[in-house]
């Protein structure tokens, strides 16, 4: 549960300039964007070998779905976000990784949702 509205936490995670911020993964994101486009593949540096892409398919307010590309290895995420009242929202992160990197380091990724959940929501809720 956070202490935002689900278009404020939409727009955070639609934010492709900040993702860095919040998402310990991603580096940096190579755009002048500062909302991301569906549909659009931006150059990022991850933790990750080779030059991989992140995409987003849907960007809604109660609905986020990315998928990130790189040489082996493939994460395909999403955000549902449903408003639970004043201010609040349930928000749930699924990520599902296929590519031999992936496979090699199986395991090392069950925490990562829960660590992007509290990134997001110490930024909605105190812009950390």
């Amino acid at each position: 549960m956070i202490n935002a509205t689900s278009t404020a936490i939409a727009t955070i995670l639609a934010d492709i300039r900040r993702l860095p911020e919040w998402n310990p993964a991603i580096l940096s994101v190579t755009t002048v964007d500062s909302l991301a486009l569906v549909g659009k593949p931006y150059r990022i540096r991850a933790k990750l070998p080779g030059s991989p892409t992140i995409t987003y398919d849907e960007i809604a307010d109660d609905n986020i779905v990315w998928r990130l590309d790189g040489f082996q290895a493939h994460e395909a995420g999403a955000w549902k976000l449903v408003p639970a009242g004043d201010h609040k929202t349930e928000v749930t992160h699924t990520i599902t990784h296929s590519g031999a990197i992936f496979r090699v380091l199986a395991g090392a990724f069950q925490t990562v949702p829960g660590l992007r959940l509290d990134r997001l929501q110490r930024r909605a809720e105190y812009g950390e």
